[in-house]
């Protein structure tokens, strides 16, 4: 039980970190604010490179945690255990892609956006799939 409330902890503690480096004019966080006309920005690195995707990809792991916290422990322990080695792989993919381009032409635009939101996807999808297939797994032979 410990396990799922300090997961869930985590998690939420990192979607609020992603949303504070997302959102860096409302925090007051921004040292390179720009004008432009009316618009009013911030050209620090930091929330193209960490906020953005990591605001981006975090919810997803947020829906999955708190999902598998209402299955069984032995449920909820194969999900962590499966998470343990697919996030530090998603956060891999998601840093080797590309911030943004200079090209004229930009014929397959995938930048760490992108890659956040289908890293996410992909891995509520598949945990989502295993925490069911679980539970129908232990149903059968009785164990719930």
């Amino acid at each position: 039980m410990k396990t799922k409330i300090y997961s869930i902890f985590a998690v939420a503690i990192v979607v609020g970190i992603g949303y504070v480096i997302s959102n860096p004019l409302v925090f007051h966080i921004c040292s390179n604010v720009y004008q432009f006309g009316k618009d009013i920005g911030c050209s620090d690195d930091i929330v193209k490179n960490v906020g953005n995707p990591l605001f981006i990809f975090s919810p997803w792991i947020l829906l999955t945690v708190i999902v598998a916290a209402f299955f069984s422990d032995g449920i909820f322990k194969s999900w962590f255990y499966f998470a343990l080695w697919t996030i530090p792989l998603a956060v891999v993919f998601i840093v080797a892609t590309h911030v943004s381009t200079n090209a004229y032409i930009d014929f397959f635009p995938f930048y760490r956006d992108d890659a956040a939101r289908l890293v996410g996807e992909v891995f509520a999808g598949v945990s989502l799939t295993l925490v069911i297939w679980k539970w129908f797994s232990s149903c059968r032979s009785g164990k719930v």
